[in-house]
């Protein structure tokens, strides 16, 4: 609850604090390991990997620190990093949230692997029904069609 109240008032610094204060108090606090990591995520920091890999350490369920490697790993144009931690993700709870795979489907594209980015973006559209890019995603799947030969 904390952590967002600070976000929202963009001060993340007091954020870190709080949230590394908590790690020294309880280093197996996972929460607070993911939350740290979203920070950084969201400032494009690498260090947002160690406290992820923590997370996960401490739990290893916590979906959102798998979600949010995805997503480091996806900005940072490390495909098969990625994809890796969105299946982990996926595995965890298929259905919590639609737009991971739109986000595998990125990975898995760009590594070439055309069948999977399909299925991945048939599966963002049916988790996804009322997704504003809809139409880009059906246009990919269409096109993905024509290029696999279905």
């Amino acid at each position: 609850m904390f952590q967002k109240s600070f976000n929202l008032q963009n001060r993340h610094d007091d954020a870190i604090k709080t949230l590394a204060d908590a790690i020294s108090l309880d280093k197996t606090n996972s929460t607070a390991s993911c939350l740290l990591g979203g920070i950084y995520n969201e400032k494009n920091s690498q260090e947002c990997v160690k406290y992820y890999e923590q997370s996960i350490q401490y739990n290893k369920l916590c979906y959102l620190a798998y979600r949010g490697l995805g997503n480091y790993y996806l900005k940072t144009k490390q495909y098969e990093k990625a994809d890796k931690y969105y299946t982990q993700a996926i595995a965890i709870n298929p259905n919590r949230f639609g737009p991971i795979y739109k986000n595998r489907g990125i990975a898995r594209l760009e590594q070439n692997m055309k069948k999977e980015a399909k299925e991945d973006f048939e599966n963002y559209l049916k988790h996804t029904p009322n997704a504003k890019d809809q139409g880009d995603i059906k246009q990919a799947i269409q096109e993905l069609d024509a290029e696999c030969g279905n």
